[in-house]
């Protein structure tokens, strides 16, 4: 069925201008043709719906999330004693309230037993409403290190090349390696590597050979040259820790600009911002690293970094629906252009999880996932938390917060 949409601004993802007065023309799963509406020529009987005053986009992407985690103040030591049961209806609920928010793609980077593969495979279905999951499945760590309790653990050469093909064995979408301490896993180093050059580079490798990008955790300085050096796809975080605070390295950046390498900025709510009762309770960084993290983040995109906007949901405080929290403090705060945060959470963002062909940008022979949002976030970025409508693949799945669905299609799908 061919329908279409009609938006006095469109956004389409590419990092073009705005469009006014537009139209998107919509053929089952697929646009098939955007531009201005003078200038689309509409078959007879096609039904327009008319946006208002309301902005379209694509669907947005967060590029780090951990949909088995309940990102509350405690989040951390729930995930580890929650049953698998738990932690899988805990996927369930955040999977719906991601589509609410006008997530129509989440890249899941460390699960627990392979179960945000299950959820994958599920929302696939059509037997569940949710945004498309890309998985690392169990992300793989040193001993001891970070996330040790729900990981693959590795030390040696071989057994990191191990861990990556049973990951492809189990069919992950990518890889994830904990390149890093963190600050979830009392013990570890967020400044110090958990491996050697080597480690890095027989992860990359072997991952890569296997058609699999990988993802990187990298609090530390020494961490993210190690994974820049060895290739790796996305650098998670990135904060310059070293000796204690944040320590920018100018010539680092210039080597990820030349390699081409993505830095997905997985910024919990701890970094920037805690609900006030929480602040009692939650972990939470050291107040004199805020700022000076901001100014790399000036400095990464001024030099020409590719950054991704991306949460890290599940993480303390951070909640599935918070990302344009993130987009507004970016914009807002930080001072990153309006139009540089919502790229990094749509062409840009489906270029860091390599499915930049289907999804991302509102562009003809791509799938039709859209989102109608109340307001210009180009000058208002607040206008991200007024999502009106969410399509998935020509589907409208969500409209003012509520979920339609089962639809005909995704119904008819479920029962074959």
């Amino acid at each position: 069925m061919q329908w279409a949409i009609k938006t006095p601004r469109l956004f389409d993802g590419t990092g073009r201008a705005v469009v006014p007065d537009a139209l998107v023309v919509i053929d089952n799963t697929r646009i098939v043709a955007v531009g201005p509406a003078s200038q689309i020529a509409l078959p007879a009987g096609v039904t327009v719906l008319d946006a208002g005053q309301r902005t379209v986009m694509p669907g947005m992407i967060d590029a780090h999330v951990h949909l088995l985690w309940s990102g509350s103040a405690t989040s951390g030591a729930e995930s580890r004693h929650a049953t698998a049961q738990q932690a899988l209806l805990m996927g369930v609920q955040n999977a719906q309230r991601a589509l609410q928010s006008g997530l129509t793609t989440v890249r899941d980077c460390g699960d627990r037993d392979y179960l945000s593969l299950a959820l994958r495979d599920w929302i696939n279905s059509g037997d569940l409403a949710g945004p498309r999951v890309l998985c690392s499945g169990p992300v793989i760590t040193s001993t001891a290190g970070q996330l040790w309790w729900q990981s693959i653990e590795c030390d040696r050469v071989d057994e990191l090349q191990k861990a990556v093909r049973t990951l492809v064995k189990h069919e992950v979408d990518f890889v994830k390696l904990m390149g890093t301490g963190g600050n979830a896993t009392p013990g570890s180093n967020p400044e110090a590597a958990q491996y050697d050059a080597a480690g890095f580079r027989a992860v990359a490798d072997d991952a890569h050979r296997m058609g699999r990008k990988v993802a990187a955790h990298v609090h530390g300085v020494e961490g993210m040259r190690f994974a820049v050096d060895a290739g790796i796809d996305t650098l998670e975080h990135c904060p310059f820790r070293a000796h204690g605070g944040i320590a920018y390295d100018a010539g680092l950046v210039a080597d990820i600009v030349a390699r081409n390498l993505i830095v997905s900025l997985a910024m919990p709510a701890t970094w920037y911002r805690l609900r006030a009762e929480e602040m009692r309770e939650a972990r939470t960084h050291p107040g004199h690293l805020w700022v000076d993290r901001y100014e790399t983040i000036r400095r990464m995109h001024a030099a020409g970094v590719k950054l991704v906007v991306s949460s890290d949901q599940g993480s303390t405080g951070t909640q599935i629906d918070e990302l344009p929290l993130l987009m507004e403090f970016l914009a807002d705060q930080v001072q990153i252009p309006a139009e540089a945060v919502l790229h990094g959470v749509t062409g840009l963002a489906a270029e860091a999880l390599g499915v930049e062909d289907r999804v991302g940008t509102i562009t003809p022979g791509k799938l039709a996932d859209l989102i109608v949002v109340d307001g210009d976030p180009l000058t208002d970025m607040s206008a991200m938390r007024r999502v009106h409508m969410v399509i998935k693949e020509g589907e409208t799945l969500v409209r003012d917060g509520a979920l339609l669905w089962p639809t005909p299609r995704l119904a008819a799908l479920a029962r074959r």
